[in-house]
């Protein structure tokens, strides 16, 4: 692999802004595809999000390119690595959900584009690729109907799902554009159940710190804008992914979805998605060992005792000693160590196993004033990566969270970016929300992992104290207003202001508590501060009590003192209420109707 690569190149954007002129049927400077074009070339990781633009232009405008520009693009799409079992060494990621969807629609697309042509890299006609490549989407759309997204809520990865489905919709035959369009309804649906004025920001399987502190800098912040309706953006960004829904010709969002996202009533959204590690090995057995193994690497996880092998089984399969993602591997293919690697993930207890993302059930209160969300027992104890646990947000400049600060696992610059000091979490909490008040014990006495950092002492809050109308932090206490949203802040231990960082705020010590309330009743900060300061709450140990809630750390919570379910079905809500793996899904909201039907490709709105 050649690593004398330009910067210009590395740091190219996945679409241009120039597509927008092409699609009103004008001519452009067309420089910026053949950059795209060098990117893709270069294989670089994140080829698949700039061919998905290339497509597009292949498809769509043709007729308004250069016969220079054509036979470049057509070179780039026919001489493409399209998955990891074709030749050729990488460091791409092909793996995680949103990148498989990304390269099973390129190649079924690239090949139905180019039928009878030879595709160079994996000799195979265009015909072949999308043969090959069909049931693999398929496959994708329909896991994702029955069980949710791995990513949960995640408002970077969501961009990155969106534009591949988008292309299936404009450009796939007709029955897979339908499946296509009725997957893409339930992301649409998921943001619209989670939106609060006009942001998506609640806990998250995969959430980075800029998103989780400044919502407005979430990568969906145009899709929500572009789908529900115009609130921050003045002109939409068309070098960005999401540019491909921007071009969609053939979906229209259901105008229930539309409503759900402006509905300002109060709502309690729960959703489980995904699936627990001791889940894989069923699910091979129901839909194949290959499915199994590409839902397995989607949640991420590949040293955890339950799927280590096969993990190994798919490193040798797919040669991937080279990828700069995997090569670590290398040290446990050993011949003959196969039926022990579980006892030795076991044994080393590598911190690389916070990179799994498994079933969450999460919890949402959403009200006209605030939204507070919580991945509910969701690991406790356990190593994180870039899971979000809890947040409240209640406007652009607003949202509230802890976490445990972890410390990359690796000193590359391809995977060196979490866990870290606000992404993820180091040891993941036992967090559990009822309506409007979430609790949070972290216990980080574990045992350390293999690879794992020095593990730090403390817990520390996202509580943008200079954003709010008036806040003060008074010894465990931390109060904020914002118009007529009133956040309080518990901790365990006395909470420290970062006197470098006036948003964050630490709590010391190796077992913490904080407890989470929010308000928009009426009366001043100072009052809601006494009555909060009032509250009989304590901690012994193991169990939190706060108001009428009791968390058992590992354990589980009650409401007044009846155990609390938090197993929950696919989704219940005022909006739709169903199982994880129903065949047919229906969404309601005053009066209308939306169903989906995926095996038989059926989607109706009603009135």
């Amino acid at each position: 692999m050649n690593t004398d690569i330009p910067m210009s190149i590395k740091m190219g954007a996945k679409s241009f802004k120039a597509i927008k002129d092409l699609d009103e049927g004008k001519r452009i400077d067309e420089s910026p595809i053949h950059e795209l074009c060098d990117f893709i070339d270069y294989r670089l990781d994140c080829a698949d999000f700039r061919m998905v633009t290339v497509l597009r232009v292949l498809y769509s405008y043709r007729g308004l390119l250069t016969p220079e520009t054509l036979a470049r693009q057509e070179r780039t799409v026919l001489s493409f690595k399209y998955w990891m079992d074709e030749p050729g060494d990488d460091s791409m990621c092909y793996w995680s959900e949103n990148h498989q969807i990304l390269f099973f629609t390129c190649a079924y697309l690239a090949g139905r584009l180019f039928p009878d042509r030879r595709f160079t890299n994996s000799g195979l006609t265009g015909a072949e690729l999308e043969k090959r490549f069909l049931p693999r989407i398929e496959a994708w759309l329909l896991h994702r109907f029955e069980h949710g997204f791995i990513e949960w809520h995640s408002n970077t990865y969501y961009e990155e799902d969106i534009p591949p489905l988008c292309l299936l919709i404009d450009f796939a035959e007709k029955a897979l554009a339908a499946k296509a369009t009725i997957v893409l309804d339930l992301f649409v649906a998921d943001m619209a159940m989670h939106a609060h004025k006009g942001l998506f920001s609640v806990t998250s399987g995969r959430c980075y710190e800029e998103q989780k502190r400044n919502p407005l800098s979430q990568d969906t912040l145009e899709i929500v804008e572009f789908l529900f309706g115009p609130r921050y953006v003045k002109e939409f960004d068309y070098t960005r992914i999401s540019s491909s829904l921007f071009l969609c010709r053939n979906y229209q969002v259901p105008e229930i979805l539309k409503e759900i996202a402006g509905d300002g009533s109060t709502a309690i959204v729960k959703t489980s998605m995904g699936h627990e590690l001791g889940e894989v090995k069923a699910l091979a057995r129901e839909k194949g060992e290959e499915t199994a193994g590409y839902i397995q690497w989607a949640m991420e996880a590949f040293t955890n005792p339950e799927v280590i092998r096969r993990t190994l089984r798919m490193f040798r399969a797919y040669n991937m000693k080279a990828n700069a993602f995997l090569k670590d591997f290398s040290m446990l293919d050993i011949p003959g160590l196969g039926f022990l690697l579980p006892l030795v993930s076991r044994i080393l207890n590598p911190v690389q196993d916070g990179v799994a993302i498994q079933r969450a059930n999460t919890y949402a209160y959403r009200t006209r004033d605030f939204i507070l969300s919580t991945a509910q027992s969701h690991h406790p104890g356990a190593f994180g990566d870039q899971q979000h646990i809890w947040q409240a947000t209640i406007n652009e400049r607003i949202s509230v969270f802890t976490t445990h600060p972890g410390a990359p696992f690796y000193d590359d610059n391809a995977r060196n970016f979490s866990p870290s000091y606000w992404v993820g979490n180091g040891v993941m909490p036992h967090a559990f929300q009822n309506e409007n008040v979430v609790l949070a014990i972290y216990d980080t006495r574990g045992r350390k992992g293999f690879m794992e950092r020095a593990r730090v002492g403390f817990t520390h809050a996202h509580f943008p104290v200079p954003a709010f109308d008036e806040a003060f932090v008074e010894g465990r206490f931390a109060f904020g207003r914002s118009g007529p949203v009133k956040v309080a802040l518990v901790g365990g231990n006395p909470l420290e202001p970062n006197p470098e960082d006036p948003s964050e705020l630490i709590q010391r010590g190796r077992v913490t508590w904080w407890a989470c309330e929010l308000s928009a009743g009426d009366g001043s900060l100072a009052e809601f501060a006494e009555r909060i300061r009032a509250l009989p709450l304590s901690f012994d140990g193991k169990t939190l009590r706060y108001r009428n809630i009791a968390l058992r750390y590992g354990k589980g919570a009650t409401v007044d003192g009846v155990r609390a379910d938090t197993d929950y079905r696919r989704l219940e809500s005022p909006y739709g209420d169903f199982r994880r793996g129903d065949e047919k899904l229906e969404f309601n909201h005053k009066g209308r109707k939306l169903t989906l039907d995926f095996h038989n490709m059926i989607r109706i709105e009603e009135n």
